[in-house]
């Protein structure tokens, strides 16, 4: 009878030591609670933001991967997918402004709001143009505006894109405080992944003869990788999306391409380079790719389209 009353005291002691680490547990979920969504304009900040969020955060970029946020359209389904959102990440610098509109016709209650790009100054020059100023160029208006705060390609320098985590970091925290420590080892973390690529690119730009290092794109966001990677930016195809250069600009840029022996120039997935192609074979040279703000099957996360492009860089100009 005593063995079968420490029986029962063991089963009931054991009991109460599940119930309190279910409650300790239960407890741990209320305090993490459901994952804060996360609404972006950019595939390239939406991978920022997984990064730094990890399963803490839900994000939903508008722009989708492949397309172009120059010219991208949102849909009914990108409004219903805003619901719910309490923290917006744009770039900015105008890259990702329809989609900051939509969010903000949205009227979204609680809603922080984060602009990477903010306190930075951009390289100026940048003749990126809206779709709307676009279409009013098509209509006959020849004074159409461009990104007139500067280039928003900001993270193709991996020292922006530091700052594009940290930014991030902060922002989810300031959010979702609970769960300050899971941010910040997160963004520690993927900090370390963009420096120790940096500093591998940064040995294969060396491999490329400095009298080569000269740089001929098709869109005209390349301008911070190549300040920082020491490349001379010599030709851009499409100044403004929107608009197809003149056959004499095309000439212009054949011409440029001759006197600096350019071996390569570089198209991008989303657009259509076939001007760029048509001034590479009157120049006898070859056309390879180069990534700015889509991904695609091949190119998935910013770290996968950094590594492209200097290999591509290297391949092609060495």
């Amino acid at each position: 009878m005593r063995r079968l009353g420490v029986l029962i005291l063991a089963l009931i002691v054991a009991v109460a030591a599940l119930a309190l680490a279910g409650g300790s547990a239960a407890t741990r979920s209320s305090a993490q609670g459901r994952p804060v969504r996360v609404v972006t304009g950019l595939a390239i900040v939406h991978d920022l933001v997984g990064r730094v969020g990890g399963d803490r955060v839900e994000a939903f970029s508008i722009v989708p991967p492949g397309a172009d946020p120059h010219t991208y359209q949102p849909t009914p389904r990108d409004i219903q997918s805003l619901q719910g959102a309490r923290l917006a990440v744009w770039n900015g610098l105008g890259l990702d402004e329809t989609s900051a509109d939509l969010v903000a016709e949205q009227g979204l209650p609680d809603l922080t709001v984060v602009v990477l790009a903010e306190g930075i100054t951009p390289i100026a020059g940048d003749e990126h143009e809206h779709q709307a100023e676009a279409h009013e160029e098509e209509e006959g208006d020849e004074h159409g505006d461009t990104h007139a705060d500067g280039n928003p390609h900001l993270w193709l320098d991996p020292a922006y894109a530091v700052r594009y985590v940290e930014r991030i970091r902060d922002a989810l925290i300031e959010v979702d405080p609970a769960n300050a420590e899971t941010y910040g080892a997160n963004a520690a973390a993927y900090i370390g992944e963009i420096e120790a690529l940096d500093a591998w690119a940064k040995g294969e730009i060396a491999t490329i003869p400095a009298e080569r290092r000269k740089l001929v794109t098709f869109h005209d966001a390349f301008p911070y990788l190549a300040d920082h990677y020491g490349l001379e930016l010599v030709g851009v195809v499409l100044k403004s999306p929107g608009r197809e250069p003149s056959a004499q600009e095309v000439a212009m840029l054949v011409t440029e391409i001759r006197q600096h022996q350019i071996p390569t120039v570089y198209a991008e997935p989303q657009f259509n380079a076939r001007i760029l192609e048509l001034a590479a074979r009157d120049a006898g040279i070859q056309v390879k790719r180069l990534y700015s703000d889509a991904f695609d099957d091949q190119v998935k996360t910013y770290l996968d389209l950094m590594r492209f492009n200097v290999t591509s860089l290297v391949e092609g100009l060495r």
